[in-house]
């Protein structure tokens, strides 16, 4: 009986041996099988963000920290990195609004396109590129900041497609007594600035005029400067 076993598990080995061992090779999601994950492990998104109406009150909006509280512990997760990895203003100007109490003011309006990436982290050059766009309107100058995490926080919110209860088209907007807003400046001029950190209300504070006032040159005049001080910075 035991030469009939030990006969047997020969034949076995032998038999193993004309067989090459196949090595089971381990796939790793993609970065769409990753966004996908993610979307469908995510819940609806809290709105903790509170928005004052003036005298009508205030309510409740989903804010760019929400977003990003239910959205950083599941990119770790499923290892995915996300990144502003552009911007461009594409409109400037000012606009005449009126607010909750029914008061005319004059604001500074932005409104930015942003490329938002989405990376592999385990394959960083299998990537997905989103397309946003944000507006920001501020009478001071919070405008650019405004729409650039305007744009930043729609970008999430469409790639995972995360549920927020909010939908614009049942929202009446606010009236506007002119919604086209002007550029008063050069783009290119603009967007340099914009790059170089240059605030509007302080070259206008410079200058002595207001934003509104300002002109082409003026914003030269700054990029200039501001240049030049890096440039100082740099070679000391």
């Amino acid at each position: 009986m035991e030469e009939k076993e030990t006969k047997q598990i020969k034949e076995a080995i032998e038999e193993m041996k004309k067989k090459p061992a196949k090595l089971e090779v381990l796939k790793t999601p993609n970065i769409y099988e990753r966004l996908l994950n993610i979307s469908n492990d995510l819940q609806t998104v809290a709105k903790n963000l509170e928005v004052s109406m003036g005298k009508n009150g205030k309510y409740k909006a989903v804010g760019e920290a929400d977003v990003l509280r239910a959205v950083k512990p599941l990119e770790l997760k499923h290892r995915v990195y996300s990144y502003p990895v552009e911007r461009e203003i594409i409109e400037s100007g000012t606009l005449e609004s009126v607010d909750y109490n029914g008061n005319a003011k004059k604001q500074l309006f932005e409104r930015i396109k942003v490329t938002y990436r989405f990376v592999n982290i385990d394959k960083p050059e299998e990537f997905v590129d989103i397309t946003s766009y944000g507006d920001g309107i501020d009478s001071g100058d919070k405008s650019v900041g405004k729409a650039m995490t305007y744009a930043d926080k729609y970008a999430l919110l469409k790639a995972y497609k995360m549920v927020t209860g909010d939908d614009p088209d049942q929202e009446a907007s606010n009236e506007l007594k002119s919604v086209e807003a002007k550029p008063k400046h050069d783009q290119k001029l603009l967007q340099e600035a914009f790059e170089l950190n240059i605030e509007l209300e302080k070259v206008a504070t410079y200058f002595k005029k207001s934003v509104e006032q300002l002109t082409d040159d003026d914003l030269k005049k700054a990029i200039a400067q501001k240049k030049k001080a890096l440039g100082g910075t740099k070679n000391a």
